[in-house]
């Protein structure tokens, strides 16, 4: 199975990957930014997450830097996990207002016509 830590420096993973001296690391920084400005728009219990994912993402660069390579591994993927639980939490009532949207407002509608 395929490390997905692992990645190939080219130009269009410049951002996300870091390479050192033992091997090339996927920092997942580009997922901890977008975590980050989608969390503005959702509040509080997604900003501290998106910030630990970007605090994480820059940690597994200077990891990567470093020459920790495992080490950067790992707090790359506590990076990736932090970055989709924060799109998660910052999506989700797109989503349910999207699909309960009319059930929702059935819902309200009944309790005001029930008043």
């Amino acid at each position: 199975m395929e490390n997905k830590n692992t990645c190939e420096l080219s130009e269009r993973t410049q951002d996300d990957c870091r390479c050192g001296k033992n091997g090339c690391v996927n920092s997942r920084f580009t997922l901890a930014v977008i975590a980050v400005i989608l969390s503005c728009f959702t509040g509080f219990w997604s900003i501290p997450m998106a910030l630990a994912a970007l605090i994480l993402a820059l940690r597994a660069q200077d990891l990567t830097h470093d020459g920790r390579v495992e080490e950067a591994r790992r707090t790359a993927w506590w990076a990736g996990l932090f970055g989709w639980l924060t799109i998660l939490v910052a999506l989700l009532p797109v989503v349910l207002i999207i699909f309960f949207g009319g059930a929702i407002m059935a819902f309200f509608a009944a309790l005001l016509a029930a008043a």
